[in-house]
């Protein structure tokens, strides 16, 4: 494995440097087991499309076979129907569409009582954008609804860094936003939570939380942060290995990012391990940095830090 050392003599330039190569290494156990399997229902609807240019419609009449057609919507938003001619329905839903040809079936005293159903078949006006951490990012066209896994797969899947917190943007007339929760290592509440996508929503996949691991550990790097977004210190500790038997526990350096930059608060890790002082609960961007006791006690703190990160390495850590 590579090493990265760092020439700094200011350690917040040094911990820029260090997450800036960080960031850009493969990160390790991309467990995303977020959420707690309470997602919206399948069964939630939108606002109902409307009828576009190049939408292929199904239209039946009840007992009219010869009504029976699929019929391309054209450039002016006008259908070219058997018996009726051209009748304008863009800018209507299904519904409206099947009471417009209805209406218009009664006016011109072709049937009675007509019984219209429109389904449209394909959407070819708008198509579903998703974005964020997928393999590819892009714009799929969709004919008629999709489930939320399905665009996920047609995007050639998560990426090892995704949250699992997704957010799916319904734009419609009056847009709605839901965030659909979904599991990796528990199938059943994934398809609970499989929402259905429709032409023109946005599928917006995040970035998980990442916390850092560095110094005298067994595998030092950055961990995808668990359980709904959240990791403790311990946590955190557990998955870098655990400290080497050089580490000093008592001068562990906690760095967290605040609007200065990041402030440094110096903990005891040992005490922590053996429950004599309360775990931490850490926030995405920050580093646990735990120095060799070989260091000499006058150094501390951000002094520790920029000292021992000259020999430092930070490892990708790969399961």
């Amino acid at each position: 494995m590579k090493q990265h050392p760092w020439k700094t003599s200011v350690w917040v330039g040094l911990v820029f440097a260090l997450m800036h190569v960080a960031i850009s290494l493969p990160i390790a156990r991309a467990q995303q087991d977020h959420g707690n399997g309470q997602g919206p229902s399948t069964k939630e609807m939108p606002a109902p499309l409307k009828i576009a240019s190049g939408d292929l419609l199904h239209i039946t009449v009840f007992d009219v076979p010869e009504m029976t057609q699929d019929v391309r919507i054209g450039a002016k938003g006008e259908a070219q129907l058997a018996l009726i001619g051209n009748i304008d329905l863009a800018e209507l839903t299904a519904d409206e569409a099947s009471e417009a040809i209805a209406r218009e079936l009664r006016n011109r005293k072709l049937l009675l009582s007509p019984q219209v159903n429109v389904l449209i078949k394909e959407f070819a006006s708008q198509g579903v954008s998703v974005i964020g951490e997928v393999q590819h990012p892009g714009v799929y066209q969709v004919l008629g609804s999709r489930s939320l896994l399905d665009l996920i797969s047609m995007a050639g899947g998560l990426t090892n860094v995704a949250d699992t917190r997704i957010t799916v943007k319904r734009r419609r007339e009056s847009e709605q936003t839901i965030t659909v929760k979904l599991k990796t290592d528990d199938p059943d509440t994934s398809l609970n939570n499989n929402v259905q996508i429709y032409p023109g929503d946005l599928i917006v996949v995040p970035r998980a939380g990442i916390v850092y691991v560095l110094g005298d550990v067994n595998r030092p790097g950055g961990f995808v942060m668990q359980d709904s977004g959240k990791i403790t210190l311990l946590q955190a500790l557990a998955q870098a290995g655990g400290a080497t038997k050089s580490a000093s526990l008592s001068k562990a350096v906690l760095m967290s990012k605040n609007a200065q930059g990041y402030a440094s608060t110096k903990l005891h890790v040992g005490k922590i391990q053996k429950g004599e002082a309360p775990d931490l609960e850490l926030h995405s961007n920050d580093i646990l940095f735990v120095p060799n006791n070989r260091l000499k006690n006058a150094l501390s703190g951000t002094q520790a830090v920029v000292s021992a990160l000259g020999s430092a390495s930070i490892y990708a850590v790969v399961h």
